[in-house]
């Protein structure tokens, strides 16, 4: 989220940031020092902006959309994201719902699409066929892909959610 805000505003200060993420001083310092050793801004007395890795890594991050995942959730908002080719590093999916509640979700779901279904990681449970259709036309997984679904009290929280589970599977942590 705090690449985004610096895609947007080109240049940004810590302090906005903070306000923006709504995040502690600490935090955000923590979150600039990781963006800027591994190379995806730089900072200065104006601010921090993207660099050119920075904003590669920003187009590869992925979609959030809007949906209606069913009883498949707990919560009243749903925002669902793919991440490619991440099927492997899922277990159980409890890393991916925790990360979610951190971020104040109220959880995540975890489904894997195997074979032009979608399934619950490490079992062979599938999600409702009307449902799977559903989330399938939307997002448009391919074969071992992992689909996220963050759900919270509001989209913000849901898609915070979503975010954060999805980046427990990708090689850059920010």
């Amino acid at each position: 989220m705090a690449l985004k805000l610096i895609e947007k505003y080109g240049r940004i200060g810590r302090k906005r940031l903070v306000e923006k993420l709504g995040v502690g001083e600490g935090s955000m310092r923590t979150i600039l020092e990781k963006l800027c050793k591994q190379g995806l801004i730089t900072s200065s007395r104006g601010g921090h902006s993207l660099t050119g890795k920075g904003k590669k890594f920003l187009y590869t991050l992925p979609n959030f959309v809007q949906v209606d995942a069913g009883d498949l959730t707990v919560g009243k908002f749903d925002v669902a994201t793919v991440v490619s080719g991440a099927s492997g590093k899922v277990k159980n999916g409890v890393e991916q719902r925790d990360e979610a509640m951190k971020a104040g979700a109220d959880g995540a779901t975890i489904l894997i699409f195997r074979r032009g279904k979608l399934q619950f990681p490490g079992e062979s449970m599938k999600v409702q066929e009307k449902l799977s259709r559903r989330l399938v036309a939307a997002l448009r997984p391919r074969n071992g892909d992992v689909v996220i679904i963050g759900t919270g009290k509001d989209a913000a929280k849901a898609e915070a959610g979503a975010r954060a589970a999805a980046q427990t599977l990708t090689t850059i942590r920010a």
